[in-house]
């Protein structure tokens, strides 16, 4: 690669004009229509002195003009039929009344940072706690472009440990229900705990509306806000519980206004004018296969990218290692402990970092709503008729938004490792030495183009930020890589 012939890309000031002119266009006003609001749960801030929330972020919320807030909630929800399952049809209430008392937690900006929307993630329980792996991603973002961002747990698994891990703090909780079928499913008859988490839906709509609402003034939840719109987020095993919601309850309740999914959404129905964005990375893509988007939906998919990332999982262990909630065979472990045991290599996890792409799916949703302009079209990994994903001759996988950690690494890295799950979908990465990396870039020019090279072309595209695709170029710029 010529370094001189794209040293002009490495201005930061024209670099941000490009990419802003793509991404700012369009114009018109929303098309989601407005419907009457669902009921709200009933939020109380928790007080329990000596006990500290579970899994509350590490980062320094101060330090971002932040503050912090845990609420029990409460109400009476539903149970919904013909929801999940894959299912593109319009749920129907089942019955309702179930009582419910969970909690959920809110990070609130000052009212002049607030720009005006709510982030709300379905927490990810796979672990066997509750965690917050869509914001481990965007988390930078969300707290730098003043978002209201809360934190919901909406599913048996995650209740129950937060009960087990301080009784003191979440006695009572609870978001079970007795009346299942025999397969342990959402049925009508029998005793045994329902498996498949029948009220999770309505308790998210139920507290969504409640934030959403910020009714009662100085001791509102989010005091001094006011909510213009809400977009719903999650990652892996949550992100697949909101891509049911959007097929089959948002249009029952007609709470959120756009969707933004991190790894292993599948199918959504084309007929909502509802925004939504699937960010796909290539270790999942292996087992969600490539599907049809709309008018109102994306898939980008990340080459290189793991089902959490490098900087996603660093976020993780830092709320692990503080809580100690991972319980190893020994005592207590980090979420990347419990990843290397079915590791064919070590360390875990690729340096592509995805969360540059779904910080801006996130931010592209809340255009689209605000706006009426588009998001970037769709970009899909190669496929062969058979569905496999094409590779280049080095293994490299064809298509996908190919971010500057993939195409300029300072790594030896692969989306694969091995094929037993967690680890299976979780990578690997070895990096390079100072002398590998003069071999590969030849000097630190080179390597400072082919960054620039890549970064603009995804900014330019509307698949990262352009301050994002700035502050990557001034990294490599930074670097002693290749020097």
């Amino acid at each position: 690669m010529n370094t001189r012939r794209l040293r002009w890309l490495a201005a930061p000031s024209l670099v941000l004009a490009t990419a802003a002119a793509v991404q700012g266009c369009g114009g018109g006003g929303s098309d989601t229509e407005a419907v009457p609001g669902p009921p709200t749960a009933v939020l109380t801030a928790v007080n329990v002195p000596g006990t500290t929330p579970m899994s509350a972020t590490a980062v320094d919320l101060a330090a971002a003009g932040y503050t912090a807030r845990e609420f029990y909630a409460e109400g009476k929800a539903n149970r919904y039929a013909g929801v999940g399952g894959g299912s593109l049809q319009t749920a129907t209430v089942r019955d309702g009344g179930w009582a419910y008392r969970t909690r959920v937690m809110v990070r609130t900006p000052a009212p002049a940072k607030f720009n005006g929307t709510l982030v709300v993630e379905w927490t990810n329980v796979t672990v066997g706690a509750d965690f917050e792996f869509a914001n481990a991603e965007a988390s930078a973002y969300l707290l730098r472009e003043g978002y209201a961002v809360a934190v919901v747990s909406a599913q048996r698994v995650g209740v129950e440990r937060l009960k087990t891990w301080s009784p003191t703090r979440y006695a009572g909780l609870s978001v079970d229900v007795t009346a299942c079928g025999a397969d342990g499913t959402s049925g009508t008859t029998g005793t045994s705990l329902c498996t498949d988490d029948p009220l999770s839906f309505d308790i998210f709509t139920q507290i969504t509306q409640a934030l959403k609402q910020n009714a009662g003034g100085s001791s509102a939840p989010m005091p001094g806000l006011v909510v213009e719109d809400v977009i719903a987020i999650g990652q892996s095993q949550s992100a697949f519980r909101l891509q049911s919601y959007y097929n089959g309850v948002q249009p029952l309740a007609g709470l959120i206004n756009g969707f933004a999914y991190w790894d292993m959404s599948n199918q959504l129905r084309s007929d909502q004018r509802v925004p939504a964005i699937s960010v796909q990375s290539e270790a999942f893509a292996v087992l969600i296969p490539a599907w049809t988007t709309s008018e109102f939906t994306r898939r980008w998919d990340v080459a290189g990218a793991t089902h959490a990332s490098l900087y996603g999982s660093q976020y993780i262990d830092a709320i692990v290692a503080r809580d100690q909630s991972i319980i190893g065979p020994a005592g207590p472990i980090s979420f990347t402990q419990w990843i290397e045991p079915t590791c064919t290599t070590l360390p875990p996890f690729t340096k592509v970092d995805v969360g540059l792409v779904f910080s801006n799916a996130i931010d592209s949703v809340r255009r689209w709503i605000r706006t009426g302009a588009p998001a970037a079209p769709s970009i899909n990994f190669e496929r062969d008729p058979s569905g496999a994903l094409v590779r280049e001759a080095d293994g490299k996988v064809r298509g996908g938004v190919r971010l500057a950690q993939f195409t300029a690494p300072t790594a030896e890295q692969a989306a694969p490792n091995g094929t037993v799950f967690p680890c299976g979908i979780s990578g690997w990465h070895r990096d390079y030495t100072p002398s590998e990396l003069k071999v590969l870039y030849g000097d630190h020019g080179n390597y400072v183009a082919m960054v620039t090279h890549a970064m603009v072309q995804a900014a330019t595209d509307g698949y990262i930020l352009a301050t994002d695709a700035v502050a990557a170029i001034r990294d490599a710029e930074n670097s002693d890589v290749a020097k």
